[in-house]
């Protein structure tokens, strides 16, 4: 009576293994599949933007208007000037050799 019960069980988790195993198996090969597929899909998808990038099928590159330049070059200049500019704290001794807040200074 209980050997029975056990075999049952028994040859249920033979069954349970064999449908997690086999599973697992259909989601690699589909996996597999849709990648395949993506893989064409992105490969037609780039030859089909570079053909029209060497076409000029996207349109033209408009020039950027001279006060745009003017306010790129002015914007240049002033990051260039604040890279090179340096903000000197001057801390006093004290009489002792140690440094003193601004505070404490006479």
């Amino acid at each position: 009576m209980v050997a029975t019960e056990l075999l049952v069980l028994g040859v249920l988790n033979v069954i349970c293994i064999l449908s997690i195993v086999s599973l697992g198996l259909w989601i690699r090969i589909e996996l597999a599949n849709m990648l395949d597929l993506l893989d064409e899909r992105l490969a037609l998808a780039l030859k089909s933007t570079m053909d029209r990038l060497i076409e000029g099928g996207i349109g033209e590159f408009e020039a950027p208007n001279p006060i745009q330049g003017a306010i790129a070059q002015l914007i240049q200049g002033m990051a260039q000037q604040k890279l090179n500019t340096i903000d000197a704290v001057v801390t006093n001794r004290g009489d002792n050799g140690q440094f003193i807040t601004a505070e404490d200074s006479p």
